[in-house]
């Protein structure tokens, strides 16, 4: 038996995401999650459009590494491409989210506890 597991992208059944602050049609593939720390690892695809409403993970550091796409950040608009030589880390409870996606993108999360979000805004107005 083969220890290794080799997924390519192309085959992914991708799930739809279960968190409820997506705002636009987000999807995922848990590659791993420990059950007692709530640890999780996840490729998340998301389309074109604002992807999140604002929100914290009070009980998990979140990284991300972008595989490919293009993103506007808020607050100063910049738009950048999402490529595998940026990584990302959101410290417990910082808050954050209302990010623009301007091209398909695929980014691979880690989150190191629980990563159940509280929303800090209902709302978002979509450019």
């Amino acid at each position: 038996m083969n220890p290794w597991t080799t997924l390519l992208f192309k085959d992914i059944e991708w799930e739809d995401s279960p968190r409820g602050y997506y705002l636009t049609e987000v999807k995922q593939k848990v590659l791993w999650e420990d059950k007692n720390t709530g640890a999780t690892l996840a490729l998340v695809k998301f389309p074109e459009g604002v992807a999140d409403k604002i929100h914290s993970h009070p009980g998990a550091n979140q990284m991300t590494i972008g595989l490919s796409g293009e993103v506007e950040m808020p607050p100063n608009g910049i738009i950048a491409p999402i490529q595998p030589d940026r990584a990302m880390v959101i410290s417990k409870g910082e808050k954050h989210g209302a990010t623009r996606i301007t091209k398909e993108s695929i980014v691979l999360f880690f989150w190191d506890g629980f990563p159940r979000p509280v929303i800090e805004e209902e709302t978002i107005s979509k450019p």
